[in-house]
């Protein structure tokens, strides 16, 4: 239990930094994905393996900041950025074996979650907008 909330807070704080240092500094994507990514496998690396699951850190973080690096048109502020790493960060300790052999595993679990988190910002935008209609209508 305490293993998937470390990885999913990992895969919170990436996604969170590289978007930030990609918007606020206005770096590269892959850069500000790469100095993420960088950061945490020294992080782990100075921490030494004491526990197998230590070293599936580093790969939350790569998968985090693939979400990061999504554009402020795409993720329209930081509660979408939120809401997707949440969901990579399910995504990836219930589902992991599941894309084993696959190439860019981390990627699609990425997208999958940045797409389904944008989906959702809208689908609630919508309804938002219908209740506060259907609202207007009724006190008339």
């Amino acid at each position: 239990m305490i293993q998937e909330l470390v990885w999913i807070s990992t895969g919170v704080t990436a996604a969170w930094s590289t978007y930030w240092i990609h918007t606020r500094f206005r770096v590269n994507p892959v850069m500000a994905s790469s100095l993420v990514t960088l950061a945490f496998a020294l992080g782990v690396s100075s921490l030494g393996h004491s526990q197998e699951w230590v070293e599936q850190i580093p790969y939350a973080a790569i998968g985090g900041s693939f979400i990061g690096m999504s554009t402020k048109k795409t993720m329209k502020g930081l509660e979408t950025v939120l809401l997707a790493s949440l969901i990579f960060g399910v995504i990836f300790t219930r589902s992991s074996h599941f894309f084993e052999g696959f190439g860019g595993a981390l990627g699609i679990s990425a997208c999958i979650a940045v797409l389904t988190a944008v989906t959702w910002r809208k689908f609630a935008k919508r309804t938002r907008y219908r209740l506060r209609r259907a609202l207007s209508r009724s006190e008339k």
